[in-house]
């Protein structure tokens, strides 16, 4: 199993909170789950917060049986398609975006 996490760290924007987490429960978690090779995604939240972490607002985890599937879901026009609403959703966002992928072990 592989496990590719998006990672926002910093803020919305004043203002664009509820935009901003509508859009990633409602929008980009679920039409993430729609990309070919994807099994599932979830958006979590940050609620309860120890030892001082990195400013981490929001994750989200896309689940995939096999690397194949992540480079699948990568390279595929679907993808592509969902990047102008993602661009659109991080104007909603002051900070930086980034992703890791894991093998679960």
């Amino acid at each position: 199993m592989w496990i590719r996490s998006a990672f926002w760290t910093g803020r919305p924007k004043s203002g664009a909170e509820t935009a901003f987490a509508s859009a990633i429960n409602e929008e980009l978690t679920p039409a993430l789950k729609a990309l070919p090779g994807v099994q599932d995604a979830k958006a979590l939240w940050p609620r309860r917060l120890e030892d001082d972490p990195p400013g981490l607002h929001c994750q989200i985890l896309v689940y995939f049986a096999s690397l194949a599937d992540v480079d699948r879901m990568l390279a595929s026009p679907e993808r592509l398609a969902l990047r102008s609403r993602v661009r659109e959703v991080a104007d909603l966002f002051d900070g930086a975006i980034s992703h890791i992928d894991y093998e679960v072990a």
